[in-house]
């Protein structure tokens, strides 16, 4: 469902890089999340979600998004690789004024 995994970007700052392999629905959200955000405190990194994989995202998913820009410090959040359907969905919640979404 998701993998991560402590990787440097370009800047060789570490990041902790959240890869989501299935529908981000409610369901797996419940799944998921008090795991990711275990992960996004021990790390104390930034955090970057790819979505590469992932066509379709539940209100879960932005409050589990949400929590996390809260968590790590400002514009140490972002969601890379979405699908233009969901970043409708990002846009649509105003979510793209305060993360990094492309």
């Amino acid at each position: 469902m998701v993998q991560y995994n402590l990787d440097s970007d370009v800047t060789n700052e570490p990041n902790l890089i959240c890869a989501f392999t299935e529908r981000l629905d409610t369901v797996n959200c419940l799944k998921i999340e008090d795991e990711l955000f275990n992960k996004v405190q021990e790390s104390k990194t930034p955090v970057v979600f790819n979505l590469q994989d992932v066509n379709y995202v539940a209100s879960a998913f932005l409050r589990i998004c949400l929590k996390v820009a809260k968590e790590v410090s400002p514009g140490n959040f972002s969601v890379i690789n979405v699908h233009p359907n969901v970043k409708k969905v990002f846009k649509i919640a105003g979510f793209d004024k305060q993360i990094s979404i492309t």
